[in-house]
């Protein structure tokens, strides 16, 4: 069941919409819907491809390549050769 919803967008964001609905002879429901259903598969998918590595790893593996990470970002060392 739909529920009325009420948000705040940019003019030229309601724009696009109404476009997009009228080309697509759509609604404008319609376009929010699958456009925020687009937006979360895409992202899901990024989720995804980093999953595909969880359990590659033996434990002692997975903390030492996150151990080499951390200090390797903490470690800003520059030589700037002045």
């Amino acid at each position: 069941m739909k529920q009325a919803v009420n948000f705040r967008l940019d003019e030229t964001i309601l724009s696009t919409i109404a476009v997009l609905a009228n080309d697509l002879h759509t609604t404008k429901t319609d376009i929010v819907e699958k456009a925020v259903a687009q937006f979360a598969a895409t992202t899901a998918n990024r989720r995804n491809a980093l999953m595909q590595f969880a359990g590659s790893l033996s434990a002692d593996n997975a903390d030492s390549m996150l151990n080499a990470i951390q200090s390797d970002k903490n470690s800003k060392d520059v030589d700037l050769h002045l």
